[in-house]
């Protein structure tokens, strides 16, 4: 049997308050870590050149994420001063917690990362990283430890060609490699004063022409063919399977002039 460990422990950075007079050289400051697809909370510690932690009870700490390359702060939060449970004052530590969504739109690479004190005057005031007077810290961001958020796929041009109903989206891929024979698939139908019909199509062809598509019965619906009637809504559906790919079609019922705006596909 295979023995693993995790380790439930917070990342900790030291921040210099007041400046360095040749006491407590550090001379290794480690690079912070964050992982996408969770939330990542780090604690800092202030302190004097003494390595003594300093009362920081009444005071507001703000950090600041950098992009390394266009220079520009990606992303800001104020630190929570932690109470560590002494009767006379809060001695050092603060935190922020880094969440799966302050993350989502960033790259994976490298980052600075900086904190500052935001003084009563609305002013900042620096902290340092380290004794040797360096303000900026490094910021690894990395991907594929943990699953992440994917965005649903946004269908909102339809033919007038080519399809079971007089509108027909493209060819959708639907990942086959990734799903298996229960594969669920979900659709948010997006319409305007719409009354008509909706089908969802799906293939097993690498290259499929009109013929190699397929009717698939929509389990919401209870059949291949959902209709609407002068819908201005979202409507959610859901049907399982393993497809090359699948596609949408739709059709208005006589005098109808509405219209189904967008398709949201998730897979």
């Amino acid at each position: 049997m295979q023995t693993v460990q995790r380790y439930l422990i917070n990342q900790l950075v030291i921040a210099y308050i007041s400046g360095y007079h040749g006491r407590n050289s550090k001379v290794y400051d480690r690079r912070l870590t964050l992982h996408r697809g969770v939330s990542n909370p780090i604690t800092f510690t202030f302190k004097n050149e003494d390595q003594k932690a300093q009362d920081i009870t009444s005071k507001t700490y703000e950090f600041n994420m950098i992009d390394s390359e266009s220079k520009k702060a990606v992303l800001t939060k104020t630190l929570s001063i932690l109470d560590d449970g002494s009767t006379v004052s809060t001695k050092g530590d603060a935190s922020c917690t880094i969440t799966e969504g302050d993350l989502l739109p960033l790259d994976a690479k490298f980052y600075n990362f900086s904190v500052r004190e935001v003084k009563s005057d609305g002013s900042r005031e620096i902290t340092y990283s380290d004794t040797g007077y360096a303000a900026a810290g490094t910021i690894e961001l990395l991907d594929g430890a943990y699953p992440e958020f994917v965005a649903s796929t946004s269908v909102s041009s339809f033919t007038a060609v080519g399809g079971p109903l007089a509108h027909t989206s493209g060819s959708i891929d639907s990942r086959p490699g990734i799903n298996n024979n229960k594969a669920l698939h979900t659709i948010a139908v997006y319409t305007k004063n719409f009354s008509g019909a909706l089908r969802v199509q799906g293939t097993m062809s690498a290259s499929p022409s009109n013929t190699d598509y397929f009717d698939i019965t929509m389990e919401d619906a209870g059949s291949t063919t959902n209709t609407f009637s002068n819908s201005t809504t979202v409507s959610n559906f859901n049907f399982t399977g393993v497809y090359h790919s699948v596609r949408f079609s739709w059709g208005n019922d006589s005098g109808n002039t509405g219209v189904i705006d967008k398709i949201l596909y998730r897979q």
